[in-house]
């Protein structure tokens, strides 16, 4: 993968990047870097550091425990999952289904629901009349229940459905189809869809 990839910062403006908030989602899911082995969520601290570098908590507040981390890590895998399904290409279709049933055959938007239901959020009336679903719990637990929120906010807007991750199973990096048919399956065509259509020549070619 290129140093800058697709959707982050100093990489080509817009290319693969999500619009607005859904921006941050994209972010938190490509916390885990899977080709350069590095993982933001790692411990309380970088959770903590992510999160607040993200807008999502407060520079001065309560530290993340140990089970904040679990969570935090478990909601972006179930989001990857969630974000493997949008991607319509067939093959992308068969991984999603073989890396998405587990032994309780639970898949990655009832995942997501799980951890969804442990979490709060309440109604406000802002002063234009507008009224908002918020997160009402503090620190992680509210952060990690506003990136819900933000992905709700994202299927009513029907920019959810473009936000995906990369075919590529040593990629797996979350980007924003910008494409006119919402047909993209990698983060970039010229350096995972160009691998992957190496692949299936050789294979073709019995190399």
């Amino acid at each position: 993968m290129p140093a800058s990839r697709p959707g982050t910062p100093g990489s080509e403006p817009d290319i693969g990047r999500a619009p607005g908030d859904l921006g941050t989602l994209q972010a938190f899911v490509n916390t885990l870097d899977i080709e350069q082995g590095t993982d933001a969520l790692a411990t309380a601290a970088g959770l903590d550091a992510w999160l607040r570098d993200a807008g999502l908590i407060a520079v001065a507040g309560s530290p993340s425990a140990p089970s904040d981390v679990t969570t935090a890590v478990e909601l972006r895998e179930a989001l990857r999952g969630v974000l493997r399904s949008h991607v319509t290409h067939k093959a992308a279709r068969n991984l999603a289904h073989a890396a998405d049933t587990g032994a309780t055959g639970a898949g990655p938007a009832g995942r997501v629901a799980d951890i969804a239901a442990r979490m709060q959020a309440g109604i406000r009336a802002e002063p234009d009349g507008r009224i908002v679903v918020i997160p009402v719990e503090p620190g992680a637990s509210g952060a990690l229940s506003r990136l819900l929120l933000i992905g709700a906010e994202a299927a009513t807007a029907g920019t959810w459905a473009r936000l995906k991750v990369c075919t590529a199973d040593d990629c797996q990096w979350a980007f924003y189809d910008r494409s006119p048919t919402r047909s993209g399956c990698w983060c970039s065509m010229q350096i995972c869809g160009s691998r992957a259509k190496s692949r299936a020549y050789r294979t073709r070619a019995g190399r």
